[in-house]
């Protein structure tokens, strides 16, 4: 009897999900094991093994093409077994009523070598080797090709051959116009800060931090912490780690907002935001308020790189309760960053600056300064608490040998 193949639910807050990528064609043998198809989820894109073996003798959803999770989009059977198609956008739902024994709901089987963001080339266009070698000989780019292919998911060398070179016009145009499609990261990053944007009524706050004392306490322990535990102190790592100090004292930033209320965590999963060619990824660290500095700047480091080494899991980008974006490695000094929804606060760290103030004295010095933006989703977070929140991070990051008498 044939086998269903089912868009799978990849994590919590995904409702809908479209293929990517087809590895298997109808008439294909496919093993238990083998990848089938590629998904792009709310959050990444994850290649999809067989539970089954046998052939693919039906295959319904197009690459690109929208559907909910557990939509049958192919079956797998005897090769010359026949099926019906199911109706479009068919799903199947498991409803148990009073079962005799536990039902065991298998997740479904995922490549873990091939867990991974989306690959790209260029402007995000991907091609077989055949297909840009014989644009290289016919002097035209992938994109130009990829422009009039509607969306394909990858140039082949048909569609190269079958190019034909628009009619010159009666001008000179300097350069290629490049078209970056809103598919894959792109078009759920566009998506995401739309919904933002659109749905949160966000206010950012700023306040200028002396970060001296934060300065002198990393070069300090910086050797040491190397030397011993294989890492190195960022500010980044510091600031995260203040930040789940003051979140402790003000439980109701740490919070996400959704359709039934301000549902206020006990454990801070803290996001950290990482800037990739193709998007910006912002993977958490689960309960961050249970680690010290150290421990916390480990587990900074995993999750940060997990991006660029392509092995993601929902898991890493999901139940985000606050988010940390920064720009200090630019010329920005301070920005409003939006919300990742359905989170109510994100933190934005500018670059440090070189000020001129009165010490106590009433003398000129030279202090380091460095701009904290805070936005908040003012429907769950007034002003007053949210400015208690940054002033009381503030202090911290100013004096940071406070935490010694928690």
């Amino acid at each position: 009897m044939a086998k269903e193949v089912l868009l799978p639910k990849l994590s919590s807050t995904m409702d809908q999900g479209h293929v990517t990528q087809w590895f298997k064609n109808v008439g294909d043998p496919v093993k238990v094991g083998d990848v089938v198809f590629e998904v792009m989820t709310d959050k990444i894109a994850i290649e999809v093994e067989a539970y089954d073996s046998g052939f693919l003798i039906g295959r319904y959803v197009e690459v690109g093409e929208v559907v909910p999770v557990n939509t049958v989009i192919a079956h797998i059977g005897k090769a010359d077994e026949t099926v019906e198609k199911p109706s479009k956008n068919q799903t199947k739902q498991v409803v148990v009523s009073q079962p005799v024994e536990p039902t065991v709901v298998e997740s479904p089987r995922v490549s873990t070598d091939s867990q991974r963001m989306l690959p790209e080339d260029g402007f995000g266009v991907r091609a077989t080797p055949a297909a840009r070698k014989a644009a290289r000989e016919r002097g035209i780019t992938i994109e130009e090709v990829y422009a009039n292919t509607h969306g394909l998911v990858r140039v082949q060398l048909k569609d190269v051959e079958g190019y034909r070179t628009p009619m010159k016009k009666a001008y000179v145009e300097t350069g290629v116009e490049k078209i970056i499609p809103w598919t894959g990261i792109r078009k759920l990053i566009a998506d995401q800060m739309s919904k933002s944007h659109a749905t949160v009524p966000s206010v950012t706050i700023n306040a200028e931090v002396n970060v001296d004392m934060l300065l002198k306490l990393r070069a300090e322990v910086l050797e040491k912490v190397e030397k011993e535990a294989g890492i190195r102190l960022s500010i980044t790592h510091l600031l995260a780690y203040f930040v789940t100090k003051a979140l402790r004292k003000h439980p109701t930033m740490n919070a996400r907002a959704l359709d039934d209320g301000i549902h206020v965590l006990p454990s801070i999963n803290l996001g950290i935001a990482v800037a990739m060619e193709n998007g910006l990824i912002v993977p958490n660290v689960k309960n961050a308020q249970s680690y010290s500095l150290v421990e916390l700047a480990k587990a900074i480091k995993t999750q940060t790189e997990k991006p660029k080494k392509n092995t993601l899991l929902p898991d890493d980008l999901s139940g985000g309760t606050f988010t940390i974006t920064s720009l200090g490695t630019t010329a920005v000094i301070d920005f409003n960053p939006i919300i990742n929804v359905p989170e109510i606060c994100i933190l934005g760290v500018g670059r440090i600056v070189d000020r001129v103030e009165f010490d106590s004295n009433n003398a000129l010095v030279k202090v380091k300064k460095l701009t904290l933006s805070l936005s908040f989703d003012h429907r769950a977070v007034d002003g007053y608490p949210a400015a208690l929140f940054l002033s009381d991070l503030v202090y911290l990051i100013e004096h940071p040998l406070t935490l010694l008498v928690e």
